[in-house]
């Protein structure tokens, strides 16, 4: 009787520890499948649909707010078409040394005018009292006409070193430029201090054209900076040979002496647009493009073109208008799925 308990005991572990197993290993299975599940890449329904031939990305409002999509409308622009130009930032030590000079000029006059003044004033005194039979004798007189003339004869050099060095600043730098160098101006003071720069602007194309009063120049960075018009130069560019105009730009990094920039000068009739600021700009294969929502949460890339820069992106008169509704943040996410989409659909 104690064996048959014993044996039917052992049969009833035996029978527990392969429910164990099997439950052990039916749960690892389980949680295998979870795991490979998890892991698994999740397929996203496409935003990308064709509509009368092109692509077009949709996000509603919703979906917009997730991926930090932000659209704004374009206001209207007026500007002219652009020309290129070379333009590079003027080395400013010649204009402080030409103040240094001049200002060296003018204490030099003034103080051979003080000295002329004086010996004058002396010869007059001892003429005076020569002719009054005073104590002075015509040796005395005699030597102080003479210092005087000498006197005046310094002066009248002074006075002529100042014009040569005032026909010198004029035909280097022109009028406007020597009249801040010689009465002194807000202008020059920027410019030393480097709070603005000099552009030396020359069209390459020779239309003859009058200057524009405003220009645009690229930055180093890529942005865009206007600038405005001082004077003609008036001498050629000896590396372009063509007319070389002064332009002043306030200072930006990356700004030095020496720099070479791209510059687009307006030329021709006004022509109406918008400017496509540069967040709503992403590149691709070399070309400018930003995104157009229309209608309502369907976006269109259109390419924008980059001939016309402005001081805030890109002044543009055909294919987008005044209105428009452009995307502003979130472009590089809307190019992102408009290329993963382009990929699945190839997969596919």
């Amino acid at each position: 009787m104690k064996s048959v308990l014993r044996i039917t005991m052992a049969v009833l572990i035996l029978a527990a520890l392969a429910a164990g197993l099997v439950w052990g290993y039916l749960a690892g299975r389980s949680e295998q499948a979870a795991e490979a599940e998890s892991d698994a890449p999740i397929e996203s329904a496409s935003r990308m649909t064709h509509v009368n031939g092109k692509t077009v990305l949709v996000f509603d409002r919703e979906a917009q707010r997730a991926n930090g999509i932000a659209v704004a409308v374009l206001a209207a622009d007026r500007r002219a078409a652009a020309s290129q130009a070379n333009g590079v930032v003027v080395e400013l030590q010649p204009l402080l040394d030409l103040q240094v000079r001049w200002s060296a000029a003018l204490m030099d006059r003034a103080r051979a005018r003080a000295v002329s003044q004086a010996s004058q004033a002396e010869y007059r005194r001892l003429l005076d009292l020569n002719r009054g039979e005073e104590n002075v004798s015509e040796k005395a007189v005699e030597a102080a006409r003479a210092a005087a003339q000498s006197d005046t004869a310094v002066l009248q050099n002074a006075q002529q070193a100042l014009v040569v060095l005032r026909n010198s600043m004029q035909l280097h730098w022109g009028a406007v430029v020597a009249g801040w160098l010689q009465q002194g101006s807000a202008q020059l003071d920027a410019l030393l201090a480097q709070r603005a720069f000099l552009l030396q602007v020359t069209a390459t194309d020779g239309d003859g054209q009058p200057p524009p009063a405003q220009a645009t120049a690229q930055l180093p960075g890529g942005g865009h900076v206007s600038a405005r018009l001082i004077a003609a130069l008036p001498q050629l560019d000896p590396r372009l040979q063509m007319p070389s105009y002064l332009y002043v730009v306030s200072a930006h990094p990356g700004l030095v002496p020496g720099l070479n920039l791209s510059v687009s000068l307006p030329s021709g009739p006004l022509r109406n647009g918008v400017v496509i600021p540069y967040s709503a700009i992403v590149w691709w294969q070399g070309s400018a493009w930003c995104y157009v929502e229309r209608p309502p949460g369907m976006f269109t890339r259109e390419q924008v073109p980059t001939t016309n820069p402005a001081p805030a992106g890109w002044f543009v008169s055909e294919g987008i208008a005044p209105a428009a509704r452009v995307v502003t943040e979130g472009a590089q996410t809307l190019l992102s799925e408009e290329f993963r989409a382009q990929i699945q659909s190839d997969e596919d």
